[in-house]
């Protein structure tokens, strides 16, 4: 199993969905402990991206809240 070199590239949704598949096979509990070491390490980066898009979007919210976009 390798490590991820794309994750940032990846949406919201995708980076959820790849997380998600991580976390099934950690419960899984069949992989060997390299792998469920490096998934771990996956899943981290997963999550780090997740937390940065939903950052980005929070502060495009404020931006519309505070008026500084205007809709057009």
């Amino acid at each position: 199993m390798e490590t991820i070199s794309n994750a940032k590239e990846l949406t919201y949704e995708q980076a959820m969905e790849a997380l998600e598949m991580v976390v099934r096979q950690l419960d899984n509990g069949e992989l060997p402990l390299e792998d469920a070491i490096t998934s771990f390490q996956n899943g981290l980066e997963y999550i780090k991206v997740c937390q940065e898009k939903l950052t980005a979007a929070e502060g495009k919210l404020a931006m519309f809240r505070n008026g500084q976009f205007e809709v057009q």
